[in-house]
């Protein structure tokens, strides 16, 4: 582990406003089908669609042997962002981008998520449009939809509230 470095990336969740974001530190050796593993954890996806990833002019949907791909074959000067492409029908696009490289720690664990803001969108809601949709009704008890809304999404759940615990326990449990 001497030479090993760590890259944090910053996940992004593309045009949501606010942002939803996490920043992970992650092996350089992750490949493209662990980070899935990895995005759905920190994002709070329930891994119940398929994905691709958008990395320049190449896709892993067309060409799947990048998922066997580590990050640090990937990642280069003149290309440290991509896209990852969750729930198809949905669309939910997210940016990965590495802003740093950094030496492995003997003692850390990872993948580790060091920060992050906001929850992750319910499942199904109909992608970033229908999300918001969804954060108006849930924000105007006078909406017809209101109570329906509420019933669909829980009545725990809580639009600002990221559980940065929970995703450690989870990312660190296999």
């Amino acid at each position: 582990m001497p030479n090993e470095r760590i890259y944090q990336i910053k996940l992004t969740l593309t045009d949501s406003e606010p942002p939803i974001w996490r920043r992970l530190l992650v092996n350089a050796t992750t490949n493209l089908e662990e980070l899935h593993r990895i995005v759905q954890i920190a994002m709070g996806w329930q891994n119940l669609s398929n994905y691709h990833y958008r990395i320049g002019k190449q896709r892993s949907d067309t060409e799947p042997s990048l998922l066997q791909m580590p990050l640090n074959e990937i990642i280069r000067d003149d290309l440290v962002q991509f896209c990852y492409v969750y729930d198809l029908r949905d669309g939910w696009f997210h940016t990965i981008e590495v802003e740093m490289i950094l030496p492995a720690d003997p003692q850390g664990h990872y993948p580790h998520c060091i920060t992050g803001e906001l929850r992750c969108p319910p499942e199904g809601c109909g992608g970033i449009w229908g999300y918001n949709e969804l954060i108006e009704i849930l924000d105007d008890p006078d909406d017809p939809q209101y109570l329906t809304r509420w019933d669909e999404v829980g009545g725990d759940f809580d639009p600002d509230y990221f559980d940065l615990g929970l995703v450690n326990v989870q990312l660190h449990s296999g």
